[in-house]
């Protein structure tokens, strides 16, 4: 009884210490002459050491204030039946994680999280497979903004970089770390800018060691997230502009002091050649392997480096290995959840992700194969299914020779119900703050706690949240999350199995049920059946006449 009281004690202790900066709890250390080297849980454990051991007076006479001050805390962390968690994966979480991930009651981790968090803590460097929905954005994001409350109030210790096809995408992961990181240290790069910033030289700071948003109240933001466009043009330039957004000393001294760059979607942020023969038609590199070769050459190689994805093969280990400039047998290891590394095991052949087992995946075949029919016919689907569906998204293949725009006037020309919306329309903003905003109201993105517009509201009867039919490319639906999304129709037949399997992912995630439903033309039907054994999934045939029964 007495060491669980003494436990209890120091955990009292290392709570309410841990609140502190790092440099405070320094301070402490040095009046005390202790040790003032190691990370900020290091410094609080020093402490606490010292306090139980050596000065338990003081914790007696104090100990009633921070019994009050840790239930206080404890209690901001409930919310919606979760509770602030302390440990995840294997790492300790700072007070602001823990509440977000208790409040939105993630408490036990996904196989791919348990699997890569502690690892990736520790500056590994890896590609993350597993398949869509099973929360890779959050093991390769809890262990840079926990790095990032070790380190607050500390000297700039390099920057955390994380890269992704698309601007939304990079809105949706920026939410994502805004949420867990400390205030001031997220930006998103949403277009071409100064990732240094004149405000650096307002302060008159005379290096360039971190750079200080203008919006942040001073913090020093260290963790910048970005389409590979947008990052690559802020470092580099482009044939419009007469020199870089980011003078060219402070964009090398950025990319030579890289701690850790992150690419997620990797195979669309790479050219992933299926085939050997392809290198001789590649035109150019494409901007995340520019960036990834450049913090590779600029830092020697000792930049940690995150690859994601929910389709890992040969072909993008192989590329992946070429822009960091190692040998394929030196490319970093892949690491997977229990379930898909058991599944290789039993199975050399078998894909290691595929579509969860709760999407049902549909073919609508018809005859012909124009926009015009394809598009006609899917607005068909919609209608047959009366509604059932309440949240849908309907991916145009790229082979549809159609415009999203138009698509949506020939849609409401049907007079289609619910009303369609473009996607990336709902997504825009005009600042990174707003669009983060925006993208967690339309997203309805339940992950770190945000509650969004089109969160199911069975109960409301008033909502006009509760359904909607959002319109976009398949060239921009990877990686988004949708909150309850029932649906996906896809018009014209995907790239191929790989772009299906992401699409689809869009739905049934967090072990809910979704469904897919390609609308093709009768030999593109029978090509996707082709994917059956690859995809490890079953295409059931609908008409016209059966279509409801899918909802029945």
């Amino acid at each position: 009884m007495k060491e669980n009281s003494e436990d209890k004690e120091a955990e009292i202790v290392y709570q309410s210490l841990i609140q502190q900066s790092a440099n405070s709890l320094k301070e402490q250390l040095k009046e005390l002459g202790l040790s003032r080297r190691g990370m900020k849980p290091d410094l609080a454990e020093r402490l606490v050491e010292y306090e139980t051991k050596k000065n338990r007076p003081t914790i007696l006479r104090e100990k009633e204030l921070m019994e009050e001050q840790i239930e206080s805390a404890w209690k901001q962390g409930v919310k919606n039946g979760g509770q602030s968690i302390r440990r995840f994966a294997g790492i300790k979480l700072s007070a602001t994680a823990g509440r977000a991930l208790g409040s939105a009651s993630f408490s036990t981790p996904s196989p791919i999280q348990e699997a890569a968090i502690a690892r990736l803590a520790s500056g590994e460097s890896a590609l993350l497979h597993a398949e869509t929905g099973s929360g890779k954005t959050l093991a390769y994001i809890l262990p840079i903004t926990e790095t990032l409350w070790q380190e607050e109030g500390e000297e700039a210790k390099g920057f955390f970089v994380i890269l992704t096809p698309t601007r939304e995408l990079a809105a949706q992961v920026a939410g994502v770390a805004q949420a867990l990181a400390p205030p001031g240290t997220v930006r998103l790069v949403f277009q071409p800018t100064d990732l240094m910033s004149d405000s650096q030289r307002e302060h008159g700071e005379q290096k360039y060691g971190g750079y200080l948003d203008k919006n942040a109240g001073g913090a020093e933001t260290r963790l910048y997230v970005g389409s590979a466009k947008a990052m690559m043009t802020s470092l580099y330039g482009d044939s419009k502009m007469p020199a870089t957004p980011t003078r060219k000393p402070e964009a090398m001294f950025f990319l030579r002091n890289v701690r850790c760059l992150v690419m997620d979607e990797v195979d669309r942020l790479l050219h992933v050649q299926k085939t050997r023969t392809e290198e001789r038609f590649k035109q150019h590199e494409r901007p995340a392997a520019i960036i990834a070769s450049a913090v590779a050459r600029m830092t020697l190689g000792r930049a940690q480096t995150i690859a994601v994805s929910a389709t890992v093969g040969r072909p993008l280990r192989r590329e992946f290995s070429r822009v960091l400039g190692l040998a394929t047998e030196e490319c970093p290891e892949v690491i997977r959840g229990a379930a898909d590394n058991q599944r290789i095991n039993e199975n050399q052949n078998i894909r290691a992700v595929t579509i969860p087992d709760q999407v049902q995946n549909y073919v609508f075949p018809i005859q012909g194969a124009s926009t015009g029919k394809l598009l006609t016919s899917a607005f068909k689907v919609i209608s047959k299914l009366n509604n059932k569906p309440r949240k849908m998204l309907l991916v145009l293949s790229r082979d549809c020779d159609i415009p999203i725009r138009n698509t949506i006037g020939a849609l409401k020309h049907f007079n289609c119900k619910p009303e369609p919306i473009s996607l990336l329309d709902a997504l825009e903003a005009d600042g990174s703050d707003s669009m983060i905003d925006i993208h967690r109201q339309v997203s309805g993105a339940t992950g770190v706690g945000e509650t969004g517009y089109f969160n199911s509201q069975e109960d409301d009867e008033e909502s006009d949240t509760k359904e909607y039919l959002l319109v976009t490319g398949e060239d921009t639906v990877r990686g988004l999350h949708l909150d309850g999304l029932d649906l996906v129709i896809i018009v014209g037949r995907p790239h191929g199995p790989d772009e299906y399997t992401h699409i689809a992912g869009r739905t049934g995630r967090a072990g809910k049920d979704g469904k897919v439903i390609s609308v093709v033309s009768s030999g593109h039907a029978a090509h996707i059946a082709s994917w059956e054994r690859m995809l490890d999934v079953t295409f059931d045939k609908l008409t016209l006449g059966n279509i409801e029964s899918i909802y029945q």
